[in-house]
C-alpha cells in the first residue's frame, strides 16, 4: 500500500503576514494563536491589524507534555475554533498538538525555515530540559501552511542554513528508505510522487542555495529566494513524511543526549547527522566532495566540532551511537545493517573532514 499526506492548502509570497486574516478565515471565527514572546514582539502588532478576533498564547520555550496540556488548557478556555502557530518548528508543532486533542483546524505560519516541520502531520516532542521523547501523529496535515517571504528574509540567516541542512538530508534518507523497503510516516510504502519531489527537494537545494543567501544578505528579493524556501517548506516536508527519514536524523537526535550539544538547531544537528550517513553509505568521492563543497560555502556545520565538541570523549561518542542504534530507531531504515562502533567511527571521520 502506498500512502502520501498534503497540507489542505499552502500559500507562499511576500507580505502574507500583513493579510493573515484574509488566509485563515475560510478555518474558523475565533483563533487561538500561539507564538513565542519574542516573534509576538515582532509581528503581533500587524497580526493584531489584520485578525479581528483572537486569543493569544505564549509559547512557553519546549513543546513537552506539560506544555502542550497548558496550551490545551489555553485554547479550550478560550473557546476557540481554531488553532494558530506563528513562529519557529516547535510553536508550530504545539498549534498541531491543538487541532491533536480538540479537533479544531490548524494553520501554521512559520516565520523561520529553519526546518521542514510546518507541512508536515507530525509533532515532535521533548522533556522540559529539551531531550528528545518521540513523535506524536495527526490524522492529517495541517489544514493551511503561510509561508511570508518577506518574514523568512528578515530571520537571522542561520535559520534558513538550517533549514536547508534538513532539506538536503530528505532525497538521501528517502532513498535509503525507498531501498530498504521501510515503511514513511503514514505507515505505507513510498509513492512516486513522494520520491520525485524529495529529488526535487535535493536538486532546488544545489541550483539556488549560493545565490539565495547572497540576495539576502544584499537585502533583495529573488526567484532563486522562493524557490528555495519552497524547497525547504514544502518540498522537504512531503518528500520526509512521504518517504520516511534514516540515519541523518536517528543519529543527529542523540546528540539531544549530551548537554554540550544544546542551543544547537534542529538542522544544524541532521546537517552533522548527514555527513556521518554519507560516510556510513560509502557514497562515491565525488557525491561527497559536491556535499562538503556546498556545506562549505554556505557555513553548514560539518561534525561535532562545529556543533561545539571538538574533542569528544569515547563514552560521548557511544551515548550518541546507543541511541542511534537503539531498538525502532530511524537507523534501520537504512538499507544495510549498521552497527554502533561503524557510528562511532564515522563521528570521528567527520571531525577530520571538518579540519581539513
Amino acid at each position: 500500500m502506498r500512502i502520501m499526506g498534503f497540507p489542505g492548502l499552502y500559500i507562499q509570497g511576500e507580505g502574507l503576514l500583513e493579510t493573515l486574516g484574509e488566509h485563515i478565515s475560510p478555518f474558523g471565527k475565533r483563533p487561538f494563536i500561539i507564538s513565542d514572546p519574542r516573534v509576538w514582539g515582532l509581528y503581533g502588532s500587524a497580526v493584531s491589524q489584520t485578525v479581528p478576533s483572537f486569543t493569544y498564547s505564549s509559547f512557553g520555550g519546549e513543546i513537552s507534555p506539560e506544555e502542550i496540556q497548558r496550551q490545551i488548557a489555553n485554547a479550550q478556555g478560550s473557546g476557540c475554533d481554531m488553532a494558530v502557530g506563528i513562529g519557529g518548528g516547535k510553536v508550530l508543532d504545539t498549534a498541531k498538538a491543538i487541532k491533536l486533542h480538540l479537533n479544531v483546524p490548524v494553520v501554521v505560519v512559520p516565520t523561520v525555515a529553519s526546518n521542514d516541520a510546518a507541512t508536515s502531520r507530525l509533532i515532535i516532542t521533548y522533556t522540559e530540559e529539551g531531550n528528545f521523547l518521540g513523535p506524536l501523529f495527526l490524522s492529517t496535515n495541517p489544514d493551511a501552511v503561510i509561508v511570508d517571504t518577506k518574514v523568512i528574509r528578515q530571520a537571522p540567516l542561520r535559520f534558513l542554513k538550517s533549514g536547508i541542512a534538513d532539506a538536503l538530508a530528505t532525497y538521501y534518507e528517502a532513498e535509503e528508505c525507498y531501498k530498504s523497503g521501510a515503511f514513511n510516516f503514514f505507515g505505507g510504502r513510498q509513492t512516486l510522487t513522494a520520491i520525485r519531489l524529495a529529488k526535487l527537494c535535493q536538486e532546488t537545494v544545489f541550483a539556488t542555495a549560493r545565490k539565495a543567501l547572497s540576495d539576502i544578505q544584499n537585502g533583495v528579493s529573488s526567484e532563486e529566494i522562493e524557490e528555495l524556501v519552497e524547497a525547504v517548506v514544502l518540498l522537504s516536508g512531503l518528500g520526509f513524511e512521504g518517504c520516511g527519514v534514516a540515519a541523518a536524523h536517528a543519529i543527529s537526535q542523540g546528540f539531544t543526549l549530551l548537554p554540550e550539544l544544546r542551543g544547537n538547531l534542529h538542522g544544524e544537528e541532521v546537517a552533522v547527522g548527514l555527513i556521518v550517513q554519507v560516510l556510513l553509505e560509502k557514497r562515491p568521492t565525488h557525491e561527497l566532495n559536491a556535499l562538503l563543497s556546498l556545506y562549505k560555502d554556505l557555513g553548514l556545520p560539518l561534525s561535532l566540532k562545529d556543533l561545539g565538541l571538538p574533542n569528544p570523549s569515547d563514552e560521548q561518542l557511544q551515548t550518541i551511537a546507543r541511541f542511534a542504534c537503539r531498538q525502532n530507531s530511524r537507523i534501520y531504515n537504512m538499507s544495510f545493517p549498521i552497527t554502533e562502533e561503524e557510528v562511532v567511527q564515522c563521528l570521528k571521520k567527520g571531525i577530520l573532514l571538518s579540519n581539513s
